[in-house]
């Protein structure tokens, strides 16, 4: 019978409280739960044993998810979100799936033996446990002991669901004073172990869902996404929950409602920076791969033919239409919890402040919460590649390139020439600087040059240092882009002298070459349509513009040191051709006069060039031959074809 049942049999005031406890620790299994939902009911009962029996049912998931959603809402809530934070500080969150699997295998089997909880009897926490078993334990038979061997046990995905879903059923009832320090505490706790789940998207769908229950939107929650089933479905609307048994009747402190909101502004913004940087770079897709779609958006001509594009690849792969997905509830959210873009323009572009050495001490002001860098620039970036790529309703935000851009570069690029900036970071950089551009926000340019040439040093570095390649055609576009933007010539070509003698890398070195030539292109045209003489205050129209700095010696030069200067020399001998073919140039630039002297320079080049030839002919004989195909007599027989090019075009001007 139904009253034989040791959880039902023992219920107090048979035995007390704690010792029920007992009796439900060595009584519990999967079998048991429909029974114990019933018996949890009791408002009374599950206030005062509810906060312990969260870890004895965390084990039983997913059948006991319906248990643990009745202690949440009838359990004593202080007791029980204290709980619930420890387990979650308590998350196996570094052991491999298997191992924790086994170790949640050893605790079922704990759970499940009757019969050894019967012979051995009970701890002495009470008298009235022992024999409550006693009368009501019932055997278990071998084959549903093997059953419960092989039962899979919960993920750690599974665990978090659930005990997050708890959360938002335990906060709201917490009546206090100052419910924000329970609040802090909590957040505090599922941050670490959502850094945990991060490569599983249902992670991130619970964390905004959680946030969602606090925003007091009404909106209805989007269809579910196709589970891994380790996420459990969520349950119908569950009956009233209880109220506070310690609730107090005084009102909460004033400034709770905006301590509180800015709890929850800081938790979305460190989930953001945590979903975002945890983003795999998969086919040089980076990250959310704003810039790139940005650039083929704005530029559809400079599309490859026949190459997927970055819009295609989001659209076609079904991982990273969920990342659109996933990004497109934030700004909603942040709406919700009044998080304005000035809010996070705030935070990017202030200075960076000590860390509090008082930061364990719960926040007492919204002033001492702060929110994540990298997370505001995360959601300023997913707002506005919301409106510009999605067409999302809202204006479009105005962001200056010069200082705020500038200053966010500033703050988040301390070294650009390291290489090592995480590549979401450097695609939503890309992405806002080519998004004021854009905008025409350098119509107002900074009033300082130092600043305009801190800003392009770092985009160029960008170009050289960035390990994927589509964010260094981004960055040079927008470094391209950039430079030619400004009004003033001279401080165009400062840059482009500065990166040319300085620079450490070859290939900068040549795409600055590449500026001069566009550069100088661009003055000659100007000067064309306005039909002047001279060179009308523009250097780029003048000898000055070919710095000596262009024209190294390669015969001092090692071998290494040559061709490690390839694709400077390159960019060179295909802007002395241009000079040399274009009579209005060598007309304006006098390449082979006193101030150049290019074709000194190109006979050195030739001479370079076979000296290495016949060396490498001489002392390796047929190992010469065999490097002719590799990529070092490659590049060596391109620089010797461009100096035979420049050679044509020098005896075609010397008979003109």
């Amino acid at each position: 019978m139904a009253d034989d049942n040791p959880l039902r049999k023992a219920l107090p005031p048979a035995v007390d409280y704690l010792s029920y406890l007992t009796i439900l620790e060595y009584n519990l299994t999967v079998e048991q739960l429909p029974l114990l939902h019933d018996i949890l009911q009791d408002t009374t009962l599950t206030a005062n044993i509810g906060w312990d029996l969260v870890h004895l049912l965390l084990p039983l998931l997913p059948e006991s998810q319906l248990c643990l959603l009745d202690v949440a809402r009838l359990g004593n809530p202080r007791e029980v979100v204290l709980k619930v934070t420890e387990l979650l500080e308590g998350l196996s969150i570094t052991e491999e799936e298997d191992a924790d699997g086994e170790a949640q295998e050893d605790d079922g089997e704990k759970l499940s033996d009757q019969g050894l909880a019967q012979s051995e009897g009970l701890d002495d926490r009470s008298s009235a446990a022992p024999s409550a078993l006693h009368n009501g334990a019932a055997s278990t038979s071998p084959t549903e002991e093997d059953a419960k061997k092989r039962r899979i046990p919960p993920t750690q995905l599974m665990k978090f669901s659930v005990l997050v879903d708890m959360l938002a059923i335990l906060h709201p009832r917490i009546k206090t004073k100052h419910p924000s320090r329970f609040l802090s505490t909590s957040l505090q706790a599922v941050l670490p172990a959502y850094a945990a789940l991060l490569t599983d998207n249902e992670a991130t769908e619970v964390v905004l869902n959680f946030v969602k229950t606090f925003s007091g939107s009404k909106r209805p929650q989007l269809p579910p996404r196709k589970s891994s089933t380790q996420v459990l479905s969520q349950t119908p609307q569950q009956a009233l929950s209880a109220p506070d048994p310690e609730g107090s009747d005084e009102p909460p402190a004033p400034e709770e409602d905006a301590l509180q909101k800015r709890l929850l502004q800081s938790f979305l913004t460190f989930t953001a920076e945590g979903y975002i940087s945890a983003l795999p770079s998969d086919d040089d897709i980076a990250a959310m791969a704003w810039s790139s779609r940005l650039h083929e958006a704005l530029h559809p001509r400079k599309m490859v033919p026949g190459r997927r594009t970055a819009r295609e690849a989001f659209e076609v792969d079904e991982d990273l239409h969920f990342r659109d997905t996933i990004i497109g509830r934030i700004p909603a959210l942040m709406r919700d919890l009044n998080i304005r873009l000035d809010d996070l323009l705030q935070t990017l572009t202030e200075p960076d402040t000590p860390p509090n050495e008082d930061s364990d001490d719960l926040p007492s002001s919204a002033s001492d919460v702060p929110l994540s860098r990298l997370g505001c620039l995360y959601l300023l970036c997913g707002t506005i590649a919301s409106k510009i790529l999605f067409h999302a309703p809202g204006t479009h935000s105005s962001l200056h390139l010069f200082p705020t851009v500038s200053t966010i570069f500033k703050n988040l690029l301390p070294n650009p020439s390291s290489g090592t900036t995480p590549l979401p970071t450097v695609d939503s950089l890309l992405f806002l600087g080519h998004y004021a551009l854009e905008n025409g926000s350098l119509n107002d340019p900074p009033q300082s040059d130092d600043v305009f040439i801190s800003t392009l040093q770092t985009l160029s570095l960008l170009c050289a240092t960035t390990p994927s390649s589509s964010l260094r055609y981004i960055a040079h576009t927008l470094t391209t882009s950039l430079l030619h933007a400004h009004p003033d010539p001279q401080t165009r070509f400062s840059f482009i002298e500065d990166t040319i003698i300085h620079c450490p890398y070859e290939t900068l070195k040549a795409s600055a070459v590449g500026w001069l030539k566009d550069s100088i292109l661009a003055a000659n045209s100007a000067s064309s349509q306005e039909h002047t003489v001279g060179d009308n205050g523009n250097v780029f129209s003048t000898p000055k513009c070919l710095t000596s700095r262009l024209f190294l010696n390669p015969l001092e030069l090692s071998d290494d040191d040559f061709m490690a200067h390839e694709p400077f020399f390159l960019a060179v001998l295909n802007l002395v051709y241009l000079l040399f073919s274009s009579r209005e140039l060598s007309a304006r630039l006098d390449p082979t006069g006193e101030t150049v002297k290019a074709d000194i320079w190109v006979a050195l080049m030739e001479t370079g060039v076979r000296t290495r030839g016949m060396e490498w002919q001489g002392k390796e004989g047929k190992e010469y031959h065999e490097r002719r195909d590799s990529e070092t007599m490659s590049g060596l027989m391109l620089v010797e074809s461009l100096v035979e090019m420049c050679k044509s075009a020098m005896k075609g001007k010397s008979e003109d």
